[in-house]
């Protein structure tokens, strides 16, 4: 197998606590580490402008502000928890909280982490008192064409809706209640775990899994080991690798093309799925919805209500290429 170019997967899948019982692990750990931030928008307005991508069908990356020193962040539907580099908190003098806790991510070994408190300022739209779990995202980003220093996830994306125009390279977000969906975006079927949304794909006609839907995640389709063999992806087809970035570090997984993958009422066509060896003992689901398919689509996450709208792709028609791997049928 030769590898190929990076891609990047959730980065902090789960917190844990370390040296406490599980219930008051969980209550200290969601009420009092990590509680919704308050979100200002700018001129008492219900939400932001559009915000400009850097890249059409990139990760959700926007610039932001932290006692007004510049800092990039990535908007990450499959980070439980928000996340900023050690080194920039430690610049910013921001104190971390005093209990410790595992920080995991879907592949690799668990990081032990604290907590510091901060100020975000995302294009006019303030998050005061905002936790994040301080990391070395610099180090692990860099690899990448485009390093960054904060993850935006569910801790505060509970408190908003994400609209997520992909084709056209720009974002914005909304109080929660506040979005309308635009006409001919559908209601996408998914379920919420733990904050995540979760929604069935269907893989070479198979029964359906739940996948998790993670706009931090690079790849078409990332599938554990155990769920991949269990579907017969990694017998009787070629095989190569790509390397992959995740709180564990660098490393390399095995990429497979599933023929045909059914998602939201469309079939798409000769898939990437890059199959990951979980991490251990985290929990993880069997697979992780990303980027590279979700990039056709504007994309609209409410994830403390767990709804997801799908507008697009653009240019549905039968046997259609959107990318450089999967094509897009009716279903």
């Amino acid at each position: 197998m030769r590898p190929t170019g990076y891609s990047r997967r959730t980065l902090l899948r789960q917190l844990a606590l370390l040296g406490a019982g599980l219930g008051a692990a969980w209550w200290v750990r969601e009420h009092y580490l990590f509680p919704k931030p308050v979100v200002e928008f700018p001129g008492g307005a219900s939400g932001t402008d559009w915000l400009a991508l850097p890249d059409p069908g990139g990760l959700i990356e926007l610039p932001a502000h932290i006692a007004g020193l510049p800092i990039r962040v990535v908007v990450d539907s499959g980070a439980q928890f928000s996340a900023i580099d050690r080194d920039f908190a430690r610049r910013l003098g921001l104190k971390e909280a005093p209990l410790p806790l595992l920080a995991f991510g879907v592949s690799g070994k668990p990081s032990v982490t604290h907590t510091v408190t901060l100020d975000l300022n995302v294009g006019g739209m303030q998050l005061l008192a905002m936790r994040a779990a301080t990391l070395d995202l610099l180090a692990l980003s860099g690899v990448m064409r485009r390093p960054f220093a904060m993850l935006i996830g569910r801790d505060v994306l509970q408190a908003l809706t994400a609209d997520i125009d992909w084709p056209n390279a720009r974002a914005r977000f909304f109080a929660p209640g506040i979005f309308q969906p635009e006409l001919g975006a559908r209601v996408v079927p998914v379920r919420s775990q733990g904050g995540a949304l979760m929604t069935p794909v269907s893989i070479e006609g198979a029964a359906p899994i739940e996948v998790m839907v993670d706009t931090g995640a690079t790849s078409e389709l990332a599938l554990s080991e155990p769920v991949a063999r269990k579907l017969g992806l990694l017998s009787g087809r070629p095989m190569t690798s790509g390397r992959s970035v995740s709180l564990g570090g660098v490393g390399v997984d095995r990429v497979v093309h599933a023929a045909e993958v059914d998602f939201a009422g469309r079939r798409l066509s000769d898939v990437e799925v890059q199959v990951f060896t979980p991490s251990a003992p985290a929990p993880l689901p069997a697979g992780l919805l990303g980027v590279g398919i979700l990039k056709h689509y504007r994309v609209a996450l409410d994830v403390g209500a767990g709804v997801l709208w799908l507008t697009g792709p653009a240019a549905a028609r039968p046997q259609h290429r959107v990318g450089p791997h999967a094509v897009l049928q009716e279903g």
